[in-house]
């Protein structure tokens, strides 16, 4: 299956035309499952509308704070999808405002209770929270929007996030805490400034079962 963890489109030009040609194609081999961004957030006048509609219309499974179950050879995990607000964003350049941060409580409000009798996955755009995922109960968390920390220096990790946070903890990558699991894309496009030592990547994950 193909997940997309949002900012996936913008407000240039093609940006649109892109992503649904992209997802057309795509959904002939694949189920996928998509997650908005901060910036599909941002569209203008109706366009977050309109495109979920599109995307919908060819069978994509936009998870805006809901949940799919996938069944496979008598098992089942659930997958879900938090559409995280714009103020939990902490935009420097735009609304921030100190103090606002994402808790348990909160991904439970939008999600609802965490179902603990099977493996759950969580798409969430925004790791700044993973700790808020974790403890809710998300097994394994798919991220994007740090970009890798666009400026990667060796030994540090990556330089800045985008609410302007130096050397952010979740950069890119694969994270375990407390035997739960986060995978951090550092992605393909980037909306400001230029990727240094950071290359534009896809994610490839496998998972299985362990039987003890």
């Amino acid at each position: 299956m193909i997940v997309m963890t949002g900012d996936m489109a913008d407000n240039s030009s093609q940006a649109i035309g892109r992503l649904t040609d992209l997802c057309r194609r795509l959904c002939r081999r694949y189920p996928i499952y998509y997650v908005v961004g901060n910036h599909e957030q941002c569209l203008k006048g109706n366009g977050q509308k309109e495109l979920l509609k599109n995307l919908k219309g060819m069978g994509v499974m936009v998870l805006d704070n809901s949940w799919r179950t996938i069944s496979r050879g008598g098992a089942s995990i659930k997958i879900y999808g938090l559409a995280t607000p714009m103020i939990y964003y902490k935009d420097r350049l735009r609304e921030y405002k100190r103090g606002v941060s994402l808790s348990k409580k909160d991904v439970e409000r939008f999600l609802g209770k965490a179902d603990l009798s099977c493996f759950q996955i969580l798409l969430a755009h925004n790791p700044l929270y993973y700790p808020s995922y974790r403890d809710w109960g998300a097994d394994l968390t798919f991220s994007g929007h740090i970009h890798g920390g666009i400026i990667r220096i060796p030994g540090l990790g990556g330089l800045l996030s985008p609410d302007m946070t130096f050397f952010p903890k979740y950069d890119g990558g694969y994270f375990e805490e407390k035997g739960r699991h986060l995978v951090v894309s550092r992605g393909l496009g980037n909306h400001f400034l230029i990727r240094v030592m950071n290359p534009p990547e896809l994610v490839a994950v496998t998972l299985g079962s362990c039987h003890k």
